[in-house]
This record gives structure tokens, sequence and C-alpha cells, in this order.
């Protein structure tokens, strides 16, 4: 795991083309659980991972604390058995937990997420996961369009979309209320911008908690 330091810039940004990905600690002090694959389509073991595509955008401006959203899960999480545990399309949602906006070039707008559903063929069930890494498609933009959509200042000191552990909120000073809320700490960029995940934003998200399917 690698940490999101405050002297990137958005020349990070600017170098890829196509889809930006950055992978750091999830927030929280436990280290993230190993990967895990399902033995069964009756229950997800701590560990299981899926990708999966937000329904909603998710910012600064447009999101409170209490606001609701669905992500659609990308691809079949199968089980060791051959089977399907939980098929593309099925539906996770959550809640936005914490929203600390930034002022200045220096300050990094943060996001804090939580899930807490699991839909499978219209059967809900609890369910809690982490987000291990945010990928932003650029599907139809120009980078610079994509840019300013997502909320980044020229002066961003933080990098849009990296998933923030307890060290880097410590060195970014935010408030108390972003550490102690449930969920995984997204940076949303610096600068006097709106900070935004939109709507297609890809996450890896892995479950934090032993699901029953059955």
């Amino acid at each position: 795991m690698r940490y999101v330091s405050a002297a990137l810039t958005i020349a990070v940004l600017a170098t890829s083309a196509c889809a930006r990905t950055a992978t750091v600690e999830s927030a929280g002090d436990v280290a993230a659980s190993p990967t895990a694959t399902p033995a069964t389509s009756n229950s997800l073991p701590v560990g299981t991972t899926m990708q999966v595509r937000l329904n909603n955008e998710l910012g600064t401006e447009s999101s409170k604390v209490g606001d609701t959203f669905t992500a659609t899960v990308l691809n079949d999480v199968r089980a060791s058995d051959g089977s399907v545990a939980v098929p593309s399309g099925s539906t996770v949602r959550g809640t936005v937990t914490a929203v600390d906006d930034s002022d200045d070039a220096t300050d990094a707008a943060i996001i804090k997420l939580d899930f807490n559903q699991l839909t499978i063929n219209n059967q809900n069930h609890p369910f809690e996961a982490r987000i291990e890494a945010t990928e932003l498609q650029q599907q139809g933009d120009t980078r610079q369009e994509t840019i300013q959509k997502a909320g980044v200042g020229a002066a961003a000191g933080a990098v849009l979309g990296a998933v923030l552990g307890d060290a880097d909120l410590k060195n970014i000073l935010v408030g108390a209320a972003i550490g102690a809320a449930a969920g995984t700490a997204i940076s949303l960029g610096a600068g006097d911008v709106e900070g935004t995940l939109p709507v297609g934003t890809v996450f890896t998200i892995q479950a934090t908690e032993q699901v029953s399917l059955r």
C-alpha cells in the first residue's frame, strides 16, 4: 500500500489519457483483509472483492451527510465451486457519512462513503464493505474537460479519487467529523472548486463482514 502525499500535483492526473487510478490504504485502523473467494453461492466471506460502477454523482456541493447512493456490480463474483454468488447487475447501496469541501489550493476536499446493502435478484442483504481503489473513467471527454468536471483546481494538492487512510487524514488536517465518521474517505482534489465523483466512477470494494445470501 502507498499513501497519498500532499505534494502530489495536478500533473499526476494530466499524464493519464484514458483512466486515472489511485490505490492507497483504505480508511481505518485495520489493514485490508486478504482477498477471499466464496466457497459456494450461499455466502460471501470477509475479503470478497468486486468492482462496482457509481450510479449517482457525489460531491462536496451535490452531496450531504445522510444522502444515499447506489452502484452496479460489473462482473459476476464466482464461488470456488463454479456457482455465481453475486451476478453482474446486482446493486450495492451506501450512505454519505461525511463531507468536507475545499476552500483554497492547499485544502483537500474529502467525502466518506459507507456501504450497507447488497441486492441480488430483488433480495436485500446487509452488506458492509470498504473501498480499496477508485478508477475515474474519461469516456467521451477530453482530458481537460474531465478534469474540470471532476472539480480539480489548477494547483491541486491531493490526487482526485484517491482512497485515504488515517495517516493521510491527519496530514491534511481535516475536521474531527471526517475522521470519526464511518466509511472510506476519498480525496476529491484540492482548490477553491467543487470536488466531484462523476456517475460512472468505478470502485473496487471489499467485504468487511461475512454476508449470508440464503
